[in-house]
C-alpha cells in the first residue's frame, strides 16, 4: 500500500542527490549468526542488481561497501480511519541515509555533513519542486549518531572504522500517510526497480530500489 509513495521519494532523492549511489525501498530486520552470536541487520531486496541473485536480499548495514546509500523502513502500528469511499492508514517511517564523504566531496578532510542533510531535507520538504502524490509525508526528527540511526540494529559486529569519519548518515523519522480506496485495484506501478541504464523490473513482491544514473 505505501510502495507507492516509497517510490515516488526514491526516484527524487536520487533525482536530487548526485552524490547518492542507490536509494532502496522498505527493508527488512533479518536475524544472522556469526560464530554463534545473533544479529539483527536491515536488509533490502536488490533484484539482481551489482551481480546478486534476482531474489537476494542484501544487508544496507555502515560497513556494506554499496556506496552511499538510502533505504525506508514502515514501523508499527498502523493506523486505520475508515472514511466513507476510502480508508485513511497512517504509519511510522524512517529515512535512513549512509555515506562515505570521500565520495561525496573532492576534499578529503571536508566533513560538512550539514550540507548534506539540507539537499536531502530540499527535497522531503517539496522546496525541490518534489510533490508527493501517492499520500503524505512529514519528517520531523533527524539523527546522526550511528547507535541512533541504526537504532533497533545490532552494531557490536560492525568494525569502528565504518563508524566514524569519513563515514557518517542520518535518520529521519517522521509519519506516512495514504489513502486506500474502498474498492481495490492491483497497483502495478509500484511493482518495478529502476537500474542506472533505466530499465524497469517487475518485482514478485512490490519492493523497489532505484540507482542514481548520475554516477
Amino acid at each position: 500500500m505505501f510502495d507507492a509513495a516509497l517510490a515516488e521519494l526514491q526516484q527524487a532523492l536520487v533525482d536530487a542527490l548526485p552524490w547518492l549511489n542507490v536509494c532502496f525501498g522498505k527493508s527488512q530486520r533479518i536475524t544472522k549468526a556469526v560464530e554463534g552470536r545473533r544479529y539483527m541487520v536491515p536488509s533490502v531486496y536488490c533484484g539482481g542488481w551489482d551481480g546478486h541473485g534476482d531474489n537476494d536480499y542484501i544487508e544496507v548495514s555502515p560497513d556494506s561497501k554499496i556506496g552511499n546509500f538510502a533505504f525506508f523502513e514502515l514501523n508499527e502500528p498502523q493506523e486505520l480511519e475508515p472514511e466513507p469511499w476510502a480508508a485513511r492508514i497512517t504509519t511510522p517511517v524512517s529515512l535512513i541515509v549512509w555515506f562515505d564523504l570521500r565520495k561525496v566531496y573532492a576534499e578529503p578532510n571536508n566533513r560538512n555533513t550539514d550540507y548534506l542533510k539540507a539537499q536531502i531535507l530540499r527535497v522531503l520538504n517539496g522546496r525541490d519542486g518534489f510533490h508527493l502524490t501517492a499520500g503524505r509525508v512529514r519528517f520531523n526528527r533527524c539523527y546522526e549518531r550511528a547507535e541512533n540511526i541504526y537504532r533497533g540494529y545490532s552494531l557490536d559486529e560492525i568494525d569502528n572504522q565504518f563508524l566514524m569519519h569519513p563515514y557518517g548518515g542520518f535518520r529521519f523519522d517522521g509519519e506516512m500517510e495514504i489513502f486506500e480506496p474502498c474498492s481495490l485495484e492491483i497497483i502495478t506501478e509500484s511493482n518495478y526497480l529502476i537500474t542506472n541504464d533505466g530499465r524497469r523490473f517487475v518485482t514478485s513482491d512490490g519492493l523497489l530500489f532505484v540507482v542514481n544514473n548520475q554516477n
